[in-house]
């Protein structure tokens, strides 16, 4: 049978069902009968997983100097000590 990789879609022959690496990239791709496939049917490889989000921002306190991660917000207390501290645009703020 005949699969997709599920993140570079080279296409490489497999067994059956089972867990293959890509020839390509190495990504291992879950491969199992589709949906309603007859015995022996065509298999097919999941879709990739999710990109990953971006790393949540990082500012440090003005006050007491402690380093704490933000969401999107323009001001937040310190956890440390307390101070608003303002977030600037390319820290977090939207």
């Amino acid at each position: 049978m005949i699969v997709r990789c599920g993140r570079c879609q080279t296409a490489f022959e497999v067994a059956g069902a089972g867990r293959y690496p890509c020839p390509a990239c190495g990504t291992a791709n879950d491969v199992r009968a589709t949906e309603g496939a007859p015995a022996g049917g065509d298999l097919i490889a999941p879709p990739p997983p999710p990109e990953p989000d971006a790393p949540s921002p990082r500012i440090n306190c003005n006050e007491c100097e402690f380093s704490f991660i933000v969401g999107v917000v323009n001001e937040v207390q310190c956890p440390n000590c307390g101070v608003t501290v303002t977030v600037s645009e390319s820290e977090g703020a939207g």
